[in-house]
């Protein structure tokens, strides 16, 4: 059975940290897993719709599929439920968790400010969606969990997506105890 982890949230939230930090627990405990950021997927300009990088994530999971990986790991910022909905599908996986990672506005607004470089044209509209989507993504009804990350390490975090992961069946149980 293949399993999926889509990770979601607005820009700032955190899941780019959280994942990279869950892969390196994945590949400690040497758990199979195939990993996808869907914003690289879009990445170029002009920036691809989510309907244009849609198809390219379904070819990507299907290839990884071929060559042997039954588990994913999906960060994508989705802002509706119907974008969410056609990652699920995009996937494809027999079971799917949903976890949405969470901060308030100012401070995926800070996270952001920090993050990109001050001579980059988007940098003072993608401030103002994040503060938005930091409102608006948290309540789309596909989310499984909501997990914060205010005042937290990327690998406290991770650990709970870890926990989330096989309490869901998505992975197996860690057979060494994760760090906390």
């Amino acid at each position: 059975m293949s399993g999926a982890l889509i990770l979601t949230g607005a820009p700032g939230a955190g899941k780019s940290s959280v994942l990279d930090a869950l892969s390196t627990m994945l590949e400690l405990e040497r758990v199979p897993f195939g990993a996808v950021e869907t914003e690289q997927l879009a990445r170029g300009w002009p920036w691809l719709r989510a309907s244009e990088w849609m198809p390219q994530l379904a070819a990507v999971i299907d290839l990884q599929r071929q060559l042997g990986r039954e588990t994913f790991l999906v960060v994508a910022t989705t802002e509706t439920e119907q974008e969410l909905r056609a990652v699920i599908d995009a996937v494809g996986a027999d079971r799917t968790l949903v976890a949405c990672l969470s901060a308030p506005p100012p401070l995926v607004a800070c996270r952001v400010y920090e993050r990109e470089p001050d001579e980059w044209p988007g940098k003072l509209a993608l401030i103002e969606h994040a503060r938005k989507l930091a409102e608006e993504i948290p309540s789309l009804p596909s989310i499984d969990f909501t997990l914060s990350t205010v005042d937290r390490d990327v690998h406290e975090v991770a650990t709970e997506v870890r926990r989330l992961l096989a309490s869901t069946g998505i992975v197996r149980a860690a057979s060494r105890s994760l760090p906390s």
